[in-house]
């Protein structure tokens, strides 16, 4: 896929050319993977924070039974439960969250093979065998379908992006 981009005359910015499609790797969690957050902390990253654990008010006051949930997350990934957010937690919120975003930028067609077939497969409930073949096919076409996208059979960034909406 080639994404057409030039430099904004106004700081930089990258700016993609009308009609280009991009692929996009950010997801909600990006801007703030580097952000520490603990008791006390209150606002828009929290309220994330909080939606991301469940099972916790979304209030965006990190008080106690956000700390005890950080926590608990904490220790069933073998980490030392200290109730704060650092970025590798960031990190593995994202990939349980989002766990197709490294592949937004490959492609999968009839043919391909390996992991990423594999996980699609998987997803969809098609024998895992790591080969895309027309089983496959079919089921991303009917998924694709289902959400509204082309039913192309092709596995790219939309589909990446609904793959991670469908794993959630």
């Amino acid at each position: 896929m080639t994404v057409m981009a030039t430099r904004s005359p106004l700081g930089g910015a990258l700016l993609t050319e009308p009609g280009v499609s991009t692929v996009s790797f950010s997801t909600s969690y990006t801007e703030h993977k580097h952000t520490v957050v603990g008791p006390g902390a209150r606002g828009f990253v929290v309220r994330l924070l909080q939606l991301a654990l469940g099972g916790v008010a979304v209030d965006g006051v990190f008080g106690t039974v956000t700390r005890d949930r950080v926590a608990a997350l904490q220790r069933s990934m073998a980490q030392a439960p200290t109730g704060v957010v650092t970025p590798p937690l960031w990190e593995v919120l994202e990939a349980r969250d989002f766990p197709f975003v490294r592949q937004r930028a490959s492609v999968l067609r009839v043919g391909d093979s390996g992991p990423e077939v594999l996980s699609v497969q998987r997803l969809l409930g098609v024998a895992p065998t790591g080969v895309y073949d027309a089983d496959t096919r079919e089921a991303v076409k009917a998924a694709q379908s289902h959400a509204g996208l082309a039913g192309t059979g092709v596995v790219a960034s939309r589909t990446w992006s609904l793959f991670d909406r469908l794993s959630s």
